[in-house]
């Protein structure tokens, strides 16, 4: 069976190595073979672009350099002041000359006809196309300018050429005085496309602007007055001869024409190269792939004869034999795993040695342990007792300590129940100093007690020590009961503002009480709060959050806005607008910093850190504004003139 399982790992690790080589080798060749089609396919495509556009230039300017001839004729010779002899004698030679045109011809301005030559027929004979030329001639005599008409087509030969008119304009008054008209052959147009297709094995042709082809290296193919039209935007499509091409186009105007003229390859001479660089990479993939069988059948081998040993080693600790050790040559992961499991065999055996011995040590012990248990639940029994007690005063104290704990997060979250505590803790100042002051007579006198104990302790120190401590109750008992007096009468504040309960109220009742509850600390400065709210709002809210807001508003004034010493006045007014009321706190004070105004309600930003001022105030304004009353703050400030806090809620929360 081993033998088996081992064949069997053998061929599944030599099955995925070469999975997995096959498939990186077919996605590299694939990737390979689309970036050598695709930069072929680029590359050429350029190319065809750019001969056309080289062709498209050559082509324009032998059209231009015809007129020009034309025109340095016309020039050269005076030819508007010589006589009908001498101008049919000059074009007449012109005519000869040049031997690219069909014909040449002389008009006057008013469009008669004066002379013409042609290259097939006699001068006796008349102009066959003499509808196109009497629509030339107009165009001319309204333009003034050259005019390139349509492209005719022999009707001997069947070659097509294009008709130009030309104004002969007198050189002092600028008037015209002739009109020569040319029928330009395509044989020149054709002589570039042939050498281009000589040099550069392209195809090279001209197209009108009626998608028929009128320049080609083959004349067989203008001559059948074949038509050709890319749309924009398409590169690859069929040529002129039916094979799909890799195309290039530019277009060519003249004057009031316009032709496209396009170059061309075939895929089959495009891509020769690339489909020989391709099938080279595929003898490259076809040879890596042999390379990566080998070293699959040696990567498995070096893997399984290790395993066998692995085997091997594992049958026998479960046999039990502990002494067993595997040699695993190299220094791979299979050869850590031999050390491994030559390490753990050794730690059990030393296990096995060690747990046969503390059993003997056990056994003693737990005979000693069973007498000590019978003591033991005497012990529990009595432990259990007081544990009960000690839990019920632990919980009960458990309990006052997360209430106080609760109680003190809710002061920190709120920052501004500092404002109310300031004020209560100066009117508890006196009674809290005395039983302070007498908690620490009591300090030291019970200190005093210790070590007179330890010297010795005679009945009449035991009986003074008494009678102090009864006294020093007494007075404890005294100032704490008129402390707790003194707080009750800040209960309906401290309710709302650590409650957070909804009820219904008067905004007026709520905003005295704060300010009452802030007099001490107003005593304390030089700023005075006063009120403009109207006894008839009543709101069905949170009073204690409300309350909370303006504590912080009024600490944040007092601690911001003014300088110590400085004298100040701080405005709180409101006002209902149907089912809202605006709250607004004013001050004028320093203002804020247009670069601190953005921040301000963000959480422990201060400008005093160390002074007194935490960076919490506002921000649990803000959020206390926002969340539980349902609303919205803004504030508005001007350095040297004070600022404001508009506070928008709903009177029904």
């Amino acid at each position: 069976m081993v033998a088996r399982l081992r064949k069997r790992l053998k061929q599944e690790m030599a099955l995925a190595f070469l999975s997995v080589s096959l498939i990186a080798l077919t996605i590299v060749g694939s990737v390979a073979a689309y970036h050598i089609f695709y930069s072929q396919r680029q590359l050429v495509l350029v190319t065809q672009q750019q001969v056309a556009q080289r062709v498209s230039q050559e082509v324009k300017e032998l059209l231009k350099r015809s007129v020009r001839h034309l025109e340095l004729l016309v020039i050269s010779s005076d030819f508007e002041r010589q006589p009908l002899s001498v101008q049919s004698e000059l074009l007449f030679e012109f005519f000869h000359w040049k031997k690219t045109h069909d014909f040449i011809a002389l008009y006057a301005a008013d469009k008669t006809y004066l002379f013409h030559t042609h290259r097939l027929f006699s001068q006796s004979q008349g102009l066959s196309d003499s509808g196109l030329i009497h629509a030339a001639l107009g165009d001319v005599v309204r333009t003034q300018k050259s005019y390139f008409g349509d492209i005719v087509y022999n009707s001997t030969t069947g070659e097509p050429s294009v008709l130009i008119a030309i104004p002969v304009k007198d050189v002092v008054t600028g008037n015209m005085t002739h009109i020569i008209v040319v029928s330009l052959r395509f044989k020149a147009i054709w002589d570039i496309m042939a050498r281009e297709a000589r040099e550069s094995q392209f195809s090279v042709f001209l197209v009108s602007d009626d998608h028929r082809v009128v320049a080609h290296k083959d004349p067989s193919v203008v001559l059948a007055q074949q038509r050709f039209h890319l749309d924009e935007g398409v590169y690859v499509s069929r040529g002129v001869d039916g094979h799909r091409a890799i195309i290039g186009k530019a277009l060519l105007s003249l004057e009031n024409r316009h032709y496209v003229l396009y170059s061309e390859q075939s895929f089959r001479h495009a891509f020769s190269e690339a489909r020989e660089k391709a099938i080279w990479m595929l003898v490259g993939v076809l040879l890596a792939f042999c390379v990566a069988v080998v070293l699959g059948i040696q990567f498995s081998r070096r893997i399984t004869q290790p395993l066998d040993q692995l085997l091997t080693g594992v049958r026998s600790v479960t046999k039990g034999d502990l002494d067993q050790q595997i040699e695993v040559s190299g220094r791979n992961e299979l050869s850590m795993l031999a050390q491994y499991f030559n390490e753990m065999t050794r730690q059990l055996r030393d296990l096995i040695f060690e747990l046969r011995s503390k059993t003997k040590d056990l056994e003693a012990e737990v005979c000693t342990r069973v007498q000590a248990e019978d003591s033991l639940r005497t012990l529990n029994s009595e432990l259990e007792q007081r544990v009960i007690e000690r839990t019920q005063v632990l919980q009960e104290t458990l309990d006052h300590l997360q209430s106080t704990q609760e109680s003190l997060v809710q002061s920190e979250k709120l920052a501004g129940l500092g404002a109310m505590v300031a004020g209560v803790a100066h009117e508890l100042n006196t009674p809290i100093g005395n039983a302070l002051m007498m908690s620490s007579t009591l300090k030291e006198k019970s200190q005093e007690f210790e070590q007179s104990l330890q010297q010795g302790l005679r009945k009449s120190e035991l009986q003074s020590y008494t009678d102090l401590v009864k006294k020093g109750s007494e007075i404890l008992c005294l100032n704490l009961n008129q402390s707790a007096r003194l707080i009750s009468s800040f209960k309906q504040v401290a309710v709302d503002q650590t409650s957070y309960q909804r009820r219904s109220f008067l905004l007026s009742e709520v905003v005295e009480e704060i300010v009452l509850t802030m007099a001490p600390t107003l005593r304390h400065s030089s700023v005075k709060v006063s009120t403009s709210i109207p006894d008839s709002i009543r709101l069905d809210s949170y009073p204690g959050p409300l309350g909370q807001i303006l504590l912080n508003l009024i600490n944040n004034a007092i601690l911001h806005a003014f300088s110590e010493g400085e004298s100040g006045a701080i405005l709180i007014q409101a006002k209902q607008e149907g089912e809202r009321l605006l709250l607004t706190l004013e001050d004028n004070g320093k203002g804020i910093s247009p670069d601190h105004l953005g921040r301000i309600f963000d959480p422990f930003f201060t400008t005093r850190l160390g002074q007194g001022g935490s960076g919490l105030g506002l921000s649990i304004v803000f959020n206390l504004v926002k969340g539980i009353l349902g609303g919205s703050i803004e504030v508005s400030s001007e350095l040297g003139k004070g600022t404001q806090f508009c506070l928008d809620i709903p009177l029904v929360r």
